[in-house]
């Protein structure tokens, strides 16, 4: 009896879930299909239904992890401009207690920025496009007045950048080094992004 439409998805689902989270926490060179499979619970035999290769399934996990990421998610949209700012940075700097359901790519991946494969570059750098032009529609949101788009942009830009690095230098770092950098981090950050919205003003 031949699967149902529902199943064939769910099934996907499944395996873009387990692949996020494998490929967001150890980069794509450190993680094979047969994990992936193992962490969702099904045979080898099953990826190739779905995907054509480690690649393919990598550029779609990662599009799968930067849309359920918590900067894609709009249960603070209503949050007063202080509030949410420094939530969205208290969150992607927290990187040692990364939400398990839905990892954002960027906070681990800057190795993949580099990577051999072009599919897997183009991959990493969709992702943080996309973090840029989410963090620019929060910072016009947010701004007394409203901004240009490319003023946005071009701060969003900076402040991704500088997540993306902090976190990456962070993870060399023993404790308590590591806390106090990343702390000294989130206060330059929020300051820059605030005062950035003043002068958009």
């Amino acid at each position: 009896m031949p699967y149902t439409q529902q199943h064939k998805e769910q099934t996907r689902q499944r395996i873009l879930v387990a692949a996020a989270k494998l490929f967001c926490s150890r980069g794509f060179d450190r993680v094979t299909l047969t994990q992936i499979m193992s962490k969702a619970n099904m045979t080898h035999g099953a990826f190739y239904a779905h995907f054509s290769g480690k690649s393919s399934l990598y550029e779609a996990a990662m599009q799968f992890a930067t849309s359920h990421a918590f900067w894609a998610r709009n249960d603070k949209q209503s949050e007063d401009k202080e509030t949410h700012i420094k939530a969205l940075v208290t969150r992607y700097l927290n990187w040692s207690k990364s939400d398990e359901e839905h990892p954002s790519p960027l906070e681990f991946l800057v190795t993949d920025a580099a990577h051999k494969e072009e599919k897997v570059r183009q991959a990493y750098q969709a992702c943080f496009d996309s973090l840029v032009d989410r963090l620019a529609l929060i910072l016009q949101k947010h701004a007394l007045k409203k901004s240009s788009g490319q003023e946005a942009k071009a701060l969003a830009e900076e402040t991704v950048v500088s997540l993306v690095g902090t976190v990456a230098i962070a993870r060399s770092f023993a404790q308590p080094l590591q806390n106090d950098f990343l702390k000294r981090a989130k206060v330059r950050i929020v300051s820059r992004l605030n005062s950035g919205l003043k002068s958009t003003a």
